[in-house]
């Protein structure tokens, strides 16, 4: 069966009229904040809490206006065009996986049973402990006749190096890497195809994440999937969608990602064996990767820029799809999402001296908006010590106030988006405390994440 048989997987509107007027309201209030925010920063609130809120609301304002009025879904450009079946690319689906014997079933037979047939399932068995080998074996027994192999690691050699073993064999045009805690939709890959092909400048295609076990149990049930779940959405389809805008996505999550294999094939060896300040480095896997791409041309379009978009100055495009779908498995605990944190802003940091080191190569006013958004990363715990605990312990209690109704007011606004997109789903009540976790806990793991850099630990 083909995605042509399956219509009801994407709709063509996004939203209708309602609800863009509703999205013209909230442009409009985050404007009203920005320009109330300007005065408060010149001539009530503390100079630096200020421009950090300032500066808050302006990038808030842009990724909205540009996510909500340019974001054009690249799947939706071409959905009703054809491959011909003499061009149709290989696939390779390459899945890592290290003792996930309670989701590597599901995560395997979702790739398995993709609409899209010309493929091959390469599966890396990372050293697994449990019953992760053996399920994986029967799934190899009853999918026959499918290309589907198996790689097993005697001892563990991490995930990067694991995708390099896959590379060695992989015989795709295409590579989609699937994290082995995750699902795909049956036409993800079928969507993913579509798009590259007829973009032949289209170096990586991004999936829109949502996160498994979020609307199981009660409202306390699952609370943290429930937080994480309005997050990874609106950094799907906000952040992303306002870079691929600019077909400049910052990074393409391992959840799920497709990257055509002319533009990594010859950078995974050194991706596998990365080393930062002297040492190996086994963090930043999907930044690292992206920030590859962002930062080379197409090899069989060089000396042919002017006939490629100027937007992208000849560079390899990445875009991001919300029809990609892909459901994610998220930490359940408090202390392993603080340890996912950690390590996400080792990636980060590393991934300044990677993308930030020649991001301003793509369109400028998107670099402008990124290394604002870096730079407030690092200023960001002063902002809050000093409104938390200094400015009230001095008598100043307008700017904290001030400080954090810009807080709540940014997580409403979001809210309200989510609710927008997904009609009936309660999980946009969580997004107001996702922002107060960011704010008050989140703030802090950078320094930690700095201090802790050469620890090897993934765990």
């Amino acid at each position: 069966m083909t995605l042509y048989q399956f219509p009801q997987y994407f709709k063509l509107k996004e939203l209708d009229k309602k609800g863009w007027l509703v999205r013209v309201l909230l442009v409009c209030a985050v404007f009203v904040l920005l320009i109330i925010k300007m005065y408060m920063a010149a001539f009530v609130m503390d100079r630096a809490v200020g421009l950090y809120s300032v500066l808050t609301s302006f990038l808030l304002f842009n990724i909205l206006v540009f996510s909500y009025f340019k974001y054009k879904d690249p799947f939706l450009k071409i959905y009703n065009k054809k491959i011909p079946e003499d061009n149709l690319p290989l696939v390779s689906i390459v899945i890592p996986v290290k003792n996930e014997e309670d989701n590597i079933e599901n995560c395997v037979t979702s790739a398995l049973n993709q609409t899209y047939e010309k493929k091959e399932i390469i599966v890396i068995n990372d050293g697994s402990t449990d019953s992760t080998g053996k399920i994986l074996q029967k799934l190899k027994h009853d999918y026959k006749k499918i290309d589907f192999k198996i790689i097993e690691i005697v001892n563990s050699i991490g995930k990067k190096k694991a995708i390099e073993e896959a590379s060695k064999i992989s015989k795709g045009q295409i590579y989609a890497f699937m994290d082995s805690d995750c699902n795909m939709d049956l036409d993800a890959t079928e969507k993913a195809v579509k798009i590259m092909y007829h973009d032949p400048q289209i170096g990586a295609v991004a999936a829109h994440g949502r996160v498994r076990n979020s609307h199981e149990g009660g409202p306390f049930d699952h609370f943290l999937e429930k937080v994480q779940d309005v997050y990874v959405d609106a950094s799907c389809r906000a952040i992303k969608g306002a870079e691929s805008t600019f077909s400049s996505v910052t990074c393409c999550s391992g959840a799920l990602s497709f990257y055509r294999r002319v533009a990594i094939q010859d950078f995974i060896h050194e991706w596998a064996h990365d080393r930062f300040l002297g040492d190996e480095f086994k963090f930043c896997t999907d930044r690292r990767m992206t920030a590859h791409v962002l930062s080379t041309k197409p090899p069989y379009l060089a000396g042919k820029e002017g006939n490629l978009k100027e937007k992208v100055n000849g560079y390899w495009k990445i875009e991001y799809s919300q029809h990609i779908r892909v459901t994610i498995g998220v930490p359940s605990s408090l202390l392993s999402l603080l340890k996912q944190q950690v390590r996400w802003r080792k990636s980060f940091i590393r991934s300044i001296f990677s993308t930030g080191g020649y991001y301003w190569k793509r369109p400028f006013y998107l670099a402008l908006l990124y290394y604002i958004q870096t730079s407030m990363r690092f200023f960001r715990p002063y902002v809050v010590a000093k409104t938390v605990f200094l400015m009230p312990f001095m008598g100043d209690y307008i700017t904290p106030i001030i400080w954090f109704s810009g807080i709540i007011f940014t997580g409403m606004i979001l809210a309200v988006d989510f609710r927008l997109r997904n009609p009936g789903d309660k999980n946009w009540l969580y997004r107001p405390i996702f922002s107060l976790l960011s704010t008050f806990v989140y703030t802090w793991l950078i320094f930690y994440a700095a201090i802790t850099i050469k620890n090897k630990s993934w765990r």
